[in-house]
């Protein structure tokens, strides 16, 4: 893997990490939504508020730890360039559906 790239897969992963943390454990108390998990169904009452941004925390902290591994894999495994590009993508693309549309399924389903 180029170092490049490299340098790019461990930016998302941190994002990843930092912005799971902060919604896990810095969100706005309910009602201010400043910050937070923002759709609407999170914003209807405290309990959905909390569990919702814990739920989105916890995803996005598993999700920037796979981007790493995922990373160390591919380092080490000595990947294509193109194997590395795609993946990443791949994975940027399932770490924001699984952040954003599974505490929504959630919510949705009570």
């Amino acid at each position: 893997m180029k170092p490049g790239l490299l340098a790019v897969y461990a930016a998302l992963g941190l994002i990843l990490l930092i912005t799971g943390w902060g919604v896990w454990k810095k969100h706005s108390a309910y009602p201010s939504t400043q910050v937070g998990y923002h759709v609407k169904d999170a914003a209807e009452s405290p309990e959905a508020w909390k569990r919702a941004n814990r739920v989105a925390g916890k995803l996005s902290l598993l999700c920037g730890v796979l981007v790493w591994l995922l990373m160390a894999v591919l380092w080490l495994a000595k990947a294509p360039f193109g194997v590395c590009l795609g993946m990443f993508f791949a994975a940027a693309v399932a770490a924001v559906c699984v952040v954003v549309f599974v505490p929504l399924g959630l919510l949705r389903r009570k």
